[in-house]
Parts: C-alpha cells; sequence; structure tokens
C-alpha cells in the first residue's frame, strides 16, 4: 500500500496574494538583516536598529499571513514561528561573538 499524502487545496485565486506576501517575508528580512548589519558595522547610526525591528515584526506578520494562506499545519506554525524568533536574534549574537574574538585575539597578541 502506498502512502497517501494529503494537502490542503489552495485556491488558484490566491496565487497572487501568497506570491506577494511569500515576497514580503524575504524582502523585508533582508531589510531587517541589512540595517542590523549596516548599524552594528558603523555605517549607520545606531538609531536605525529600530527601524530593523520594524522590519522583522512586519516580516513575522507577513510569514504568519502565509502560513495562513497556505493552511499550515498547526505543528508547521509553530517551528515557522520559532524560526522568527531565532532569526531576530541571529544577528546580534553573530556580532557579539565577533566583538568577542576580536577582543580575545587582541589580548593574545598584546601578551606576545
Amino acid at each position: 500500500m502506498e502512502p497517501i499524502i494529503s494537502m490542503p487545496v489552495i485556491a488558484p485565486n490566491e496565487f497572487l496574494g501568497i506570491f506577494a506576501v511569500s515576497t514580503m517575508v524575504l524582502v523585508l528580512g533582508v531589510g531587517y538583516a541589512a540595517l542590523v548589519t549596516l548599524s552594528k558595522m558603523g555605517y549607520l547610526s545606531r538609531k536605525w536598529i529600530p527601524v530593523s525591528y520594524i522590519f522583522w515584526i512586519l516580516q513575522a506578520y507577513s510569514l504568519y499571513d502565509l502560513s495562513v494562506r497556505i493552511h499550515s499545519s498547526p505543528f508547521t506554525f509553530k517551528v515557522l514561528m520559532i524560526a522568527m524568533l531565532a532569526y531576530l536574534f541571529a544577528p546580534h549574537v553573530y556580532f557579539y561573538l565577533v566583538e568577542q574574538a576580536e577582543k580575545r585575539y587582541s589580548q593574545a597578541e598584546e601578551h606576545r
């Protein structure tokens, strides 16, 4: 007996909305990452960090809307939201680790 995969039917008239919302997830995610990165690197003022959080909030809402439009299962929805939380903290963790590595290796260079 072959396994049966049951997928929800997506209405053809929903395609444009799904496409637009999924594009917004990508665009807003790039905007969030770019603003955080440029602010942490010093190319932009640190005042842009709160604006990046607005991009993240809009991205999280867009991902929620996308999961509703494609009829995601409750488990998939939870995984997507956990991924969004991880995406919120990932750039900060990365720059923290880079900062700590620079401190550590600059101290090692001084002791030589």
